[in-house]
């Protein structure tokens, strides 16, 4: 997990070639960049044009500048160059072009998942956001670890505690477009309310959060869950040394350990949890089981039928179209 990281300053740009795609990096968070990244290829099958892999961007809450890292760093290429054959890309640039941002790319992605009356594109979408496979997976530390929490500490549940600090004022920015519907705002207390609701046997749960973010210590929430429901939580940060790692490392940390949890309990309004239940899906190829959210309005949990292509709990929780996506023609290779 160890690589380079340098400032934008410092950054290597191409010159803008205008038969070239690419974006110099995405500054969101890593769910946020995967879905730009999944854009920037779906733009490049359907334009038969080359891309240039952007930078990845590593940004830690507590201070004010942003790092970046090289894309074949972070991520295998040999996915991406795979599907870029396979569906007509002619070239693959490592140094990035264009600008800082890749929005476009990113609302591409978005606008493309809810093309229920294209499948075939939809799975185009899906196999583009596979591609994208964090080297992390095959790191001997990495696995040392998902074995210890999975093997040896016998977790079965994983619980995303999205009460981060930034989260408060991008719930409340939401709000309004709920109308009342979605449950967003609750804190630890609730969420572990509906949890153990739902799962009155749970004992153990790993959960995922940015740590250093957290509105208070991790040792309170621990303490209230156990004395209050009898459920143990375990954090990342009682496996590693936090410091030793990059805001980056953690969150691809957390994302696969959930990756491999038989039960994930979230919300849907959050990327992280989206994709997780996204990828699952384009993975096995058939419905996701076993993904709960939390903000669904009630005094339990309610689990996902959407397979991760919806946000308002309502649907979360209906059948989705997507029931049937693999079963259309998959798509041609060019």
């Amino acid at each position: 997990m160890a690589y380079a990281t340098f400032l934008p300053g410092q950054a290597a740009r191409q010159p803008e070639q205008p038969d070239v795609l690419g974006y110099f990096y995405n500054n969101g968070g890593l769910s946020n960049q995967k879905m730009a990244l999944s854009g920037l290829l779906l733009a490049g099958v359907a334009k038969r044009t080359a891309i240039n892999l952007p930078y990845i961007h590593i940004k830690d809450q507590r201070i004010e500048a942003e790092w970046l890292a090289r894309f074949d760093d972070v991520f295998e290429i040999e996915p991406i160059i795979s599907f870029s054959r396979q569906f007509g890309i002619p070239q693959i640039g490592m140094v990035p072009s264009g600008e800082r941002g890749g929005w476009p790319f990113f609302f591409t992605f978005g606008e493309n998942l809810k093309r229920s009356d294209q499948p075939v594109a939809v799975q185009l979408l899906l196999m583009a956001l596979i591609a994208i496979r964090p080297k992390i997976v095959s790191d001997p530390k990495f696995n040392a670890l998902k074995n210890f929490v999975f093997a040896s500490l016998g977790v079965q549940t994983t619980l995303q505690m999205r009460i981060e600090r930034d989260w408060g004022p991008h719930a409340q920015g939401l709000l309004p477009k709920t109308a009342g519907k979605d449950d967003i705002a609750i804190g630890f207390d609730e969420i572990l309310r509906r949890t153990a609701n739902t799962f009155p046997d749970l004992r153990l749960a790993y959960v995922t959060a940015d740590e250093f973010s957290m509105p208070v210590p991790k040792e309170e929430i621990r303490a209230y869950a156990l004395d209050r429901f009898g459920i143990r939580l375990i954090w990342k940060s009682d496996l590693i040394k936090l410091e030793e790692f990059s805001a980056l490392d953690l969150s691809l940390i957390d994302f696969e350990i959930a990756r491999y949890s038989p039960r994930f309990i979230g919300l849907s309004y959050s990327t992280f949890s989206n994709l997780l239940c996204l990828e699952k899906f384009a993975n096995q190829r058939n419905s996701v089981t076993g993904h709960f959210i939390y903000n669904h309005p009630g005094e339990i949990l309610r689990e996902r039928s959407d397979n991760g292509f919806a946000i308002l709990s309502a649907e979360v929780v209906e059948k989705n179209w997507s029931d049937r996506l693999w079963v259309e023609a998959e798509p041609r290779s060019a």
